[in-house]
């Protein structure tokens, strides 16, 4: 089924640009459940797109959505392959500042 979901991602990406934080949220959770079923050679190229979703997300005022952002940062930084790797680094040396701080976050999840 994760595969059939796959063609939807891009659709469910441009979610993230919406400004309803519930709906966000509900699309993070849709990502981390279908990255993880995909193969990895099928889930890099959606990863270096999505890292790059998730970096405004890394900031957001609610803890909750830094926590899921993070986590799922996390995850599709581990599952990149090949030659996704090296796109993948240049987008995560973008996160690293937001990341961070967030280590001295208030809220202990955030920050673990």
């Amino acid at each position: 089924q994760a595969r059939k979901i796959q063609v939807l991602l891009p659709h469910v990406m441009e979610v993230l640009h919406d400004g309803n934080r519930a709906i966000k949220m509900k699309a993070l959770v849709v990502f981390r459940n279908v990255m993880r079923h995909l193969k990895r050679k099928e889930a890099s190229p959606i990863a270096v797109q999505l890292v790059e979703e998730l970096l405004p997300l890394l900031d957001d005022e609610s803890s909750q959505m830094r926590e899921l952002s993070i986590s799922l940062f996390r995850d599709v930084v581990a599952t990149v392959v090949g030659k996704d790797k090296r796109r993948m680094k240049k987008k995560v040396r973008r996160g690293l500042l937001p990341l961070f701080f967030n280590m001295h976050d208030e809220t202990d999840s955030v920050a673990k």
